[in-house]
Formats: C-alpha cells, structure tokens, sequence
C-alpha cells in the first residue's frame, strides 16, 4: 500500500515544479492586441472612426456608405485595413496591430452591415 501513497506525492511534487507561477501574467496584463474576437477589435480599433464616419470613413451598419467601395469586399478590405486607404491610417494608425486583429475587426464591420454578402 505503499506504493499508492508514493505516486500521488510524487505527482503533487511533480506538479507543483512544472509551474512555479513565474511564467503567467495576470489578466490584467494581457495585451489588447490579443484579442481576435471581431467586435471587440472593431470597437477598440475601429469605432472611433467608423461609427461617425471621420474623414470618410464608411461608417459600420450603414450600406450607403460603402456604395462606391468594391465588390471584392473581404478581400480589398482586409488589404486596405492593413495598409491604408485615402485617409485611412494602415492599421487604423496603430503599426503594431497583429494581422488576424485587423482581419477580424474588418470582418465585423462587413457581417454587420451586409448580414446578408456572400463570403469571399
């Protein structure tokens, strides 16, 4: 019966050596460039922008405003989103944005307004 005792404590000690804790960075400290999910990326990259529709900007929900934009949609977007277009700074003017945040910001503002646009 002895043998029993001696893997769990081994387990536990072996466990508690594989992490020391040094290695995590507490949620508060997680980058907001992290973060992938469409609609967060939009509303901390994007809105500012495109909801008022600064400069130009077509503004997100509103059809209209994208009327002379292409028909290649995701695709020139994702282009345009990542190296500027007319008065729109690459990345939204923030050079540090990784790809997929850009893409999925960009990919939010088309679902949003055209729900109903073929996918590319």
């Amino acid at each position: 019966m002895r043998q029993p005792a001696f893997l769990i404590a081994a387990s536990l000690l072996l466990a508690a050596c594989a992490h020391d804790g040094k290695d995590a960075a507490p949620a508060a400290d997680v980058s907001p460039m992290a973060v992938t999910d469409g609609e967060a990326a939009y509303a901390e990259h994007c809105a500012g922008c495109h909801e008022t529709g600064m400069l130009g900007a077509p503004r997100e929900g509103q059809p209209q405003d994208w009327e002379r934009r292409s028909r290649l949609w995701q695709g020139v977007l994702m282009e345009h989103a990542k190296t500027g277009y007319f008065e729109m700074p690459a990345r939204g003017g923030k050079a540090q944005l990784p790809d997929d945040v850009v893409d999925a910001a960009a990919e939010y503002m088309l679902e949003k307004t055209f729900p109903d646009r073929p996918q590319d």
